[in-house]
C-alpha cells in the first residue's frame, strides 16, 4: 500500500518522536516542505538525561541537545520555530494555528500531513501549596535549570520526590548522590507498581539501607510553607520536613490539542492510532506520549513513556506522512532502572497483568550469579520468568541485581518479541566468557526452570502461595535441604532440615501419603531432591526460587538456629563438617 506524498508537513513538538518523525520524514521525501513547531527554547532534547543534569553526572545542560534549530536546518532542511505553541487544529481547512510565545503574535499555517509529537508538561495534581517556591516538576530544560539552581542553594537539606516509578528513581537517585535526605513519595502499595510486588521488596530494601525514606501508600495532601516550602503532609497522616519537592509523577499528559480537533481518543485516554501511526484522521498521526499503541503481548491498548518506543513510533509517522509505507509493530514495555546498587528490569508483562488480561501464567524464580562466582566481580541477580501454562510461550520477565540486568533483560525482550516458548528459550545459544557471563547464563537457567515447569517434570510452589497456606493453618510439611549452618543461619518457621546428600539413606522419613515441600538456597537441589522423591514413588513440589525468594518477599518471617539440624547432619557420615550438599549450580554455593 503506497502513501500519496505530501507536499507540506508540519510536526508539532521536537521531542524524541517528533525529531525522529522529522529526519525519517525528510530521508523518505528531499521535496517536502517539513516544518517542526516546539513551544520550548530547544529543537530537540535527551529528556531521559534530565535527572542527571540535576544530580551533576551531566555538567552543561547544553550536552542533553540532539539537533540544533541550525542543525535541522543545515543538514536536514527542515525549519524548526522554538517558542511556537500550537493551539488549535482546523482539520477541515488543514491548517495548525500558531503563537509565538516570545512575541505574543499568532498565525495559521497550512499543511498536508500533521504529525502529533508534543510532549506536553503533564498536569499537575490539584494539592493546595503546589504554587510555593521549592515545589517542581521535570519535564523541561527549563524547569531542569530552575531544580539544579534551586538544589544547590543553602536552602535545601531534605526533599521529597512525588512518584515511585522511573522518572522518581532517576530524581532520587541524583538528589541522593549530593549528600541530601531524600522521602520517595509513592501511591502505590510497593514501588515501581508495573512490577509484581515481590520483585520490589528488595528493591525497596535496598533504598533504605542507602539511606532513603519511603512512604508508601500515600499521597501529597498539602504543600506547607509562607512563600516557601517547608512541609509536606501525606495522606497518611504523616508531615514531612523538606524544602524541596520534585513532583515526578504528575498525570496524564495534557491531550486537548488532539480533544478539541476531534480526534478519537483510545481506552487508556491517548490518541488512537492505527499500526501506520495514523489517528481517525487520515491525514493527522500522533507518536510518543500522544499515542496509544498495542502491547504485543496482551494485544490491548496501552500508553507508554518510554523513550525506544517513541523513537520507533515517530520514524514510522514520519515515513509514512513523506509518502512511505513502514508498519509499527507495537510495544512490550522494555524497561530498566538503576537504584542505588542495584538495577531493575522488565519487558513483556507482570503475573499480575497477565492475569488481568485473561491468560493462566505460570512463573518462576531463580536466583544466580552474573558471571561465575570465582570472579570477583559476580553478583546475584533475580529472574522472575512469566508463561503461558497452555502454550509455554514467554509473557514476561523482571530481574533485580547488579551489573547484566541490562544485557539479560534485552535478550528476553527479543525472545519475547519473537514468541518464543520458553522450550525454545532454553536452547538459545548465548556468548559464554567468564567476564560476561557463566557456561549456563541467568536467562538459560531461568528458561530450565520454567521450561521444567512447564513440561510437567516438577511440580512447584511460589513463595506468597506457602506463605498464604501456612497463614491459612493447612499442615505443610517443608524439608529444607541445606546445610546445618545455612539452615542455623536462617529457615522458614516450621522447616526441618534433611541435607541433600542423606536423601538416599533417608528414604524411610518419608510417607507416600503425605506432599512434602522442599526448599534450598535457590531451587536446584530441592529439584534434584523432589526427582529423586517421585522415582521412589513420593509426592513433593518444590519452592521455586528457594530460600533466596522467601528472604527476598518474607524478610521479616525468617527463623534462626535449630539444634536438630545439627544433630541431622552430625549422625551422617558426608565428610564435611557443616554437611552441605553437593552444588551443581554455581549459585547453590552461597550456602
Amino acid at each position: 500500500m503506497e502513501i500519496e506524498s505530501a507536499r507540506r508537513i508540519v510536526i508539532v513538538g521536537g521531542s524524541t518522536a517528533g525529531a525522529s518523525a522529522a529526519t525519517k520524514a525528510r530521508r523518505t521525501n528531499e521535496d517536502a516542505e517539513i516544518t517542526i513547531f516546539e513551544q520550548g527554547p530547544y529543537a530537540s532534547f535527551a529528556g531521559c538525561g534530565l535527572p542527571y543534569y540535576v544530580g551533576g553526572e551531566v555538567r552543561d545542560v547544553n550536552d542533553l541537545s540532539c539537533l540544533s534549530q541550525k542543525n535541522f536546518h543545515t543538514r536536514y532542511r527542515i525549519r524548526v520555530g522554538l517558542r511556537q505553541e500550537v493551539a488549535a487544529i482546523d482539520r477541515a481547512g488543514r491548517r495548525v494555528h500558531v503563537k509565538d510565545l516570545t512575541t505574543g503574535n499568532c498565525s495559521w499555517h497550512p499543511f498536508d500531513r500533521l504529525i502529533l509529537a508534543h510532549s506536553a508538561p503533564p498536569l499537575l495534581p490539584s494539592v493546595p501549596g503546589i504554587d510555593l517556591l521549592g515545589v517542581f516538576s521535570l519535564s523541561t530544560v527549563p524547569d531542569t535549570e530552575a531544580l539544579r539552581s534551586y538544589v544547590l542553594s543553602d536552602q535545601v537539606r531534605q526533599v521529597a520526590v512525588i512518584g515511585g516509578g522511573f522518572s522518581g528513581f532517576e530524581v532520587m537517585e541524583a538528589l541522593l548522590n549530593l549528600g541530601l535526605e531524600v522521602h520517595l513519595v509513592g501511591s502505590a502499595s510497593h514501588l515501581m507498581s508495573h512490577m509484581d510486588w515481590e520483585m520490589a521488596v528488595p528493591v525497596a530494601e535496598h533504598l533504605r539501607t542507602e539511606g532513603v525514606k519511603l512512604h508508601l501508600g500515600a499521597e501529597p495532601v498539602v504543600f506547607i510553607g509562607e512563600t516557601r516550602l517547608e512541609r509536606l503532609e501525606l495522606s497518611t497522616g504523616e508531615v514531612v520536613p523538606v524544602q524541596l519537592a520534585v513532583v515526578a509523577n504528575g498525570l496524564p499528559r495534557e491531550l486537548s490539542l488532539a480533544r478539541e480537533a476531534g480526534l478519537e481518543i483510545g481506552p487508556n485516554g491517548g490518541v488512537l492510532v492505527d499500526d501506520r501511526m495514523r489517528t481517525s484522521d487520515p491525514d493527522i498521526y500522533a507518536c510518543g506520549d500522544m499515542a496509544e499503541v498495542v502491547h504485543c503481548v496482551s494485544g490491548k491498548r496501552v500508553r507508554l513513556s518510554l523513550p525506544g518506543p517513541a523513537n520507533r513510533e515517530g520514524r514510522v509517522a514520519g515515513s509514512n506522512a513523506a509518502g512511505g509505507n513502514l508498519r509499527f509493530g507495537g510495544v512490550i514495555g522494555t524497561c530498566v532502572v538503576k537504584a542505588c546498587y542495584l538495577s531493575v528490569g522488565k519487558t513483556g508483562l507482570s503475573e499480575a497483568e497477565a492475569r488481568q488480561v485473561g491468560f493462566e501464567p505460570i512463573a518462576t524464580y531463580t536466583h544466580n550469579h552474573s558471571i561465575p562466582d570465582y570472579m570477583r566481580e559476580a553478583e546475584i541477580m533475580a529472574i522472575k520468568l512469566v508463561a503461558e501454562r497452555r502454550s509455554g510461550r514467554l509473557l514476561g520477565a523482571q530481574i533485580v541485581g547488579g551489573q547484566g540486568v541490562d544485557k539479560r533483560t534485552d535478550v528476553l525482550a527479543t525472545a519475547i518479541q519473537a514468541g518464543m516458548t520458553v522450550e525454545e528459550l532454553e536452547g538459545i545459544d548465548l556468548a559464554c566468557s567468564p567476564p560476561y557471563s557463566s557456561e549456563k547464563d541467568p536467562v538459560v537457567m531461568a528458561a530450565f526452570a520454567t521450561a521444567n515447569r512447564w513440561r510437567g517434570e516438577v511440580e512447584t510452589v511460589s513463595v506468597q502461595d506457602l506463605a498464604q497456606e501456612m497463614d491459612a493453618g493447612k499442615p505443610i510439611r517443608i524439608v529444607d535441604v541445606r546445610g546445618a549452618r545455612s539452615f542455623a543461619a536462617g529457615h522458614i518457621p516450621g522447616s526441618e532440615n534433611l541435607v541433600l546428600d542423606m536423601f538416599r539413606k533417608s528414604l524411610h522419613r518419608f510417607d507416600p501419603a503425605e506432599t512434602v515441600t522442599l526448599i534450598c538456597h535457590v531451587g536446584r537441589g530441592s529439584y534434584e531432591g523432589y526427582r529423586l522423591l517421585k522415582h521412589h514413588g513420593f509426592r513433593a513440589r518444590n519452592v521455586t526460587g528457594g530460600f533466596s525468594s522467601w528472604r527476598q518477599a518474607y524478610h521479616d518471617r525468617i527463623e534462626v538456629g535449630h539444634e536438630a539440624a545439627r544433630q541431622i547432619v552430625a549422625s551422617s557420615s558426608l565428610g564435611n563438617e557443616d554437611g552441605r550438599e553437593h552444588r551443581t549450580n554455581s549459585a547453590e554455593r552461597a550456602d
